[in-house]
């Protein structure tokens, strides 16, 4: 690690000299850059792979995320990986998850980038709907001020998640929410950028109306994403939802959000966020 690198406490991005990728050990531990010793991997992703680790530097427990080859050998995606890690590492923020190394490794032989980020285990938002609980407003308006908090940070820092979901909003064993993936989610995420059709059905759930249109995502489309993520978790319904991303994501071009005035002062809040036009929205720091 470079001294500079050493004495902010930020990571350092690294270009492996000699990557092993992930090597078998006689135990049947797969290590994996020489460092990270693989446990598991969690969920099934087409641009990513995540994995729970463990740093035999410093015998951490981390969340191991590794790129997809294909999208590695892309052209100018180098730049844009150390670019957007940079920026991630700048927007440090208790709201935001830690990056605690990036780098370059190869797997199953082929060159690959990957981010390593601390371990959170205190599940998701979308581990919370799964299990069928609906939250209560208090609860809503604790959880959208850290997010908010987490927002505004990486907004100022430069910026844009692109790809806010339940499932990106995740808790520590302390009970504090992070925001996962930022600056990751924008560059392999199957972003709504120009393409509708090459969008995920739930990608385009938690999508703004400018995404929808074949608009780049902006500040206030991380905004309107995470409206919609809150009044999921209040009322137990997501609006604008219909059979097939593609039409999901027409249900919400030029229409208001569906609030209810049951929510009380949370419904003026909601309504503001979720607003079709980015420029009437309100911004992570409002």
């Amino acid at each position: 690690m470079s001294d500079q690198a050493a004495s902010s406490g930020s990571p350092e991005l690294r270009t492996l000299g000699d990557p092993t990728g992930a090597t078998e050990r006689p135990e049947g531990e797969r290590i994996f850059a020489g460092r990270y010793r693989l446990l598991g991997r969690r969920g099934r992703a087409t641009d990513l792979a995540l994995f729970e680790a463990v740093d035999a530097l410093t015998d951490r427990r981390v969340a191991l995320k590794i790129v997809h080859p294909d999208l590695c050998a892309a052209p100018g995606f180098d730049e844009r990986f150390v670019a957007a890690m940079h920026d991630a590492v700048r927007a440090r923020h208790p709201n935001l998850t830690e990056v605690l190394d990036v780098g370059e490794s190869t797997w199953g032989g082929r060159r690959v980038h990957f981010a390593v980020c601390e371990n959170l285990t205190g599940g998701s938002l979308r581990d919370l709907r799964d299990r069928g609980r609906q939250l209560s407003p208090s609860q809503v308006v604790m959880i959208g001020l850290d997010a908010c908090r987490g927002l505004d940070a990486a907004h100022r820092a430069g910026l844009v998640h692109g790809d806010i979901r339940p499932a990106n909003l995740v808790f520590g064993d302390d009970g504090r929410l992070r925001i996962t993936d930022l600056g990751v989610a924008a560059l392999v995420g199957r972003a709504v950028d120009g393409d509708v059709s090459r969008t995920d059905i739930e990608q385009a759930k938690y999508a703004a109306p400018e995404q929808a249109q074949g608009r780049s995502p902006g500040p206030k489309s991380d905004v309107y994403a995470l409206c919609l993520c809150l009044l999921e978790a209040v009322t137990g319904q997501l609006p604008f939802v219909a059979d097939s991303a593609v039409a999901t994501l027409a249900q919400r071009v030029d229409r208001l959000m569906p609030v209810s005035a049951d929510l009380g002062p949370l419904a003026a809040v909601f309504e503001r966020a979720g607003r079709p036009d980015p420029d009437d929205r309100s911004s992570a720091a409002e």
